[in-house]
């Protein structure tokens, strides 16, 4: 998880949840079914599916955005249009976006 979901995901508040569970409730039955709460909560959250699409496709996009800009550049201006600066300018959002998104699955 990058650090900006572990700032303001869910999951962290849910994982809080179970920690806590963990140390108060002494009963074994009782806590497995306070978890199960936690857990049915936490996946009955609304969502947006377009959102949700887009935020799953975001480094795919990113990756076929570069290509279509480098293709369009080599078409136009030619192979001497593709500097390092360039290269960094236009691959400075998708890395800074990786950087903030973490690894991933």
């Amino acid at each position: 998880m990058s650090w900006l979901g572990a700032l303001f995901g869910s999951t962290n508040f849910v994982n809080k949840g179970m920690d806590i569970i963990d140390q108060m409730v002494t009963d074994k039955d009782k806590a497995a079914e306070l978890k199960a709460a936690f857990y049915l909560q936490e996946l009955q959250t609304p969502t947006i599916p377009i959102v949700d699409a887009i935020h799953k496709m975001g480094r795919q996009t990113l990756a076929f955005a570069q290509m279509g800009f480098y293709f369009y550049t080599i078409h136009r201006y030619g192979t001497g249009a593709i500097t390092p600066e360039l290269v960094a300018g236009v691959s400075g959002a998708a890395s800074i976006y990786t950087l903030v998104k973490g690894k991933g699955k």
